[in-house]
C-alpha cells in the first residue's frame, strides 16, 4: 500500500509564529472596526467566524467584496517561509502531498519550477487542484495563493464544496467524470490522462495525518475520513488512516473526545506530548514514517 500525507498549517508555525488561524482573522477586520466574532475566537469554529466577520463588515458597508477579503489572505499567507521539514516531505517517498495550505511551502522549498497540473479545471472548489514539482503532486485542497476564490474558508463554501466532492464519489459507473476508485482503478494515478481527485488517493493510500488540528467545520475532512471508514467496512481495499494527534500538557476533554471519535471511524490515533516543542515531533514524523530507511 503506498504512502500519502495529509498536513495542515502545523507545519508553517515552526517557522511563522504569526501563521494562526486567529491571526489571518483578524487581520480581516478594518481598523476601527469592532467585530463580536472577535470575542472568544479561540472557542468558535474558525469557519463561522469567518461568517459572522463577513456579514458584520456587510452590515456596515453593503459594498463589501469577499474577494478582496480573500485577496487578503492571499497576501498574507504568500509571505510564508518554509522550512526544513517541508522540504523533508518533499524529499521523501511520498508522491502525493495533500495539504490544507493555501502557500507554497513544498513547491518552494524543492526550488523548482512547480506549474498547475490540475486534472480539470476549477474555479471555485478544489477537488481536482494540485501542482507538480518534478514526480510528486501537492494538493491543495482549500485553495491557493494564485486563484483567491479558491480559498475555502466559510462554512458556505465548505457546504458547496462537500456537495461537489460527493457528488464526484458517489457518481454512477456509467459517468466519465466520477470517481476511479469507485470503478475498481487502483492504478489511477499511473495511467496518463485519467482524471482523478484526492479523494481517490486518500481512500487507497496509507494516509499518514500531521499539522492538523481538524476542526469540526472541516466538513470536508470529516466526510473523506467517514466515507473512507464506511468503504472499509464494506469490504474494499482502502488504506490505513493514521492520526498523529501533538499536543501540549494536559489533555482536555474534548481532544479526549476527538480521539474516541476518530477511532471509530477506524482512525489509527498516535498522540505525543509535544511540551518541549514541535520540531522533534516533525523530525520523528518524517524520519519514522516517510523517509526510506537506509540500508
Amino acid at each position: 500500500m503506498a504512502t500519502s500525507v495529509l498536513i495542515g498549517n502545523g507545519i508553517n508555525r515552526v517557522t511563522n509564529d504569526d501563521a494562526s488561524w486567529e491571526n489571518v482573522l483578524r487581520a480581516l477586520t478594518p481598523q476601527g472596526l469592532s467585530l463580536p466574532a472577535l470575542e472568544h475566537m479561540k472557542h468558535k469554529p474558525f469557519a463561522l467566524v469567518y461568517e459572522e466577520i463577513l456579514l458584520t463588515r456587510m452590515s456596515h458597508d453593503k459594498k463589501v467584496d469577499e474577494a478582496a477579503m480573500k485577496s487578503t489572505i492571499a497576501q498574507l499567507v504568500d509571505g510564508l517561509r518554509y522550512n526544513d521539514f517541508h522540504r523533508r516531505v518533499m524529499a521523501s517517498g511520498v508522491r502525493h502531498i495533500i495539504t490544507t495550505n493555501y502557500d507554497y511551502g513544498f513547491e518552494k522549498a524543492t526550488r523548482q519550477d512547480h506549474p498547475h497540473a490540475h486534472l480539470m479545471r476549477e474555479s471555485k472548489y478544489s477537488v481536482f487542484r494540485r501542482r507538480a514539482s518534478g514526480e510528486k503532486f501537492v494538493w491543495h485542497i482549500h485553495g491557493e495563493v494564485e486563484a483567491p476564490n479558491t480559498i475555502t474558508l466559510g462554512y458556505d463554501q465548505y457546504s458547496g464544496y462537500l456537495q461537489k466532492l460527493r457528488t464526484y464519489a458517489t457518481a454512477d459507473r456509467e459517468s466519465a467524470t466520477g470517481s476511479p476508485f469507485k470503478m475498481g482503478n487502483m492504478v489511477f494515478d499511473h495511467v496518463p490522462g485519467t482524471v482523478y481527485s484526492w479523494l481517490d488517493v486518500f481512500l487507497r493510500d496509507d494516509i499518514h495525518i500531521a499539522g492538523l488540528g481538524l476542526d469540526y467545520t472541516e466538513i470536508d475532512l470529516w466526510w473523506a475520513v467517514t466515507y473512507k471508514a464506511r468503504k472499509k467496512a464494506q469490504g474494499l481495499p482502502v488504506g490505513r488512516t493514521i492520526y498523529h494527534d501533538w499536543y501540549m500538557g494536559e489533555v482536555d476533554e474534548q481532544a479526549l473526545s476527538r480521539r474516541s471519535l476518530m477511532r471509530v471511524l477506524s482512525v489509527d490515533v498516535i498522540p505525543r506530548d509535544c511540551t518541549t516543542g514541535f520540531e522533534p515531533a516533525w523530525d520523528e514524523f518524517i524520519t519514522g514514517n516517510l523517509e526510506a530507511p537506509t540500508a
